[in-house]
């Protein structure tokens, strides 16, 4: 049986797979010993229970993206190619991460109190510690002119929806629907140029 770090990120990996195929309802624990070839009696060694073990994976999701994201988005002076390059960063995370994105795409249209371990009152989960620092960035670049006049929270929504639309549904069509390779640093680069395009039409100023 396998044990320490190795069997721990086993679970992660197969919860965080079974999340996003079935929500929080469809994982069961059965399912994802299954999954990830242990006794289910083997889960409780690592987790408390699938309420705890989802919250991990949530957990984990979203402070690796803010680990990314806040050292950018931070830096001075305010300038909208900060926003640029969190897209660059994102692209890169979710090829390199590829059932993330489903993840979040999921979480962002579910009720944030029905599973994953997330409250809507629980403002320091770092679902919305994420949320809050883009939203927040939004808000002072709009203020100070570096992006147009927007609505900081349509256009918060927005940008997340097609920062991740693109890695979330790749998996389902890209042996059918494109011929390229989704994941080469060819098609990665062309991401993050369709995505650059998009934050400038959707953010710049109006001169």
């Amino acid at each position: 049986m396998p044990r320490g770090e190795n069997a721990r990120d086993r679970i992660l990996e197969g919860a965080l797979e079974l999340l996003t195929e079935y929500g929080y309802e469809g994982m069961s624990l059965q399912r994802l010993a299954d999954r990830v070839g242990l006794h289910k009696s083997t889960l409780f060694h690592y987790f408390g229970g699938k309420e705890a073990l989802a919250d991990e994976v949530c957990v984990g999701i979203c402070e690796r993206l803010l680990k990314e994201v806040e050292p950018v988005l931070a830096s001075h002076p305010l300038e909208l190619e900060q926003i640029l390059r969190v897209g660059d960063a994102k692209v890169d995370h979710f090829a390199r991460e590829r059932w993330t994105a489903r993840f979040l795409l999921r979480l962002m249209v579910a009720h944030l109190d029905a599973g994953f371990g997330v409250s809507r009152n629980d403002g320091d989960h770092p679902v919305f510690q994420l949320l809050v620092l883009i939203g927040s960035w939004l808000d002072r670049a709009r203020n100070e002119g570096v992006i147009r006049p927007i609505r900081v929270r349509q256009t918060l929504l927005n940008v997340m929806g097609v920062v991740l639309f693109h890695p979330a549904v790749v998996h389902d069509i890209g042996g059918t629907i494109l011929a390229e390779d989704p994941w080469s640093p060819e098609s990665l680069a062309a991401r993050r140029r369709e995505l650059r395009s998009f934050l400038r039409g959707a953010l710049a100023p109006v001169a």
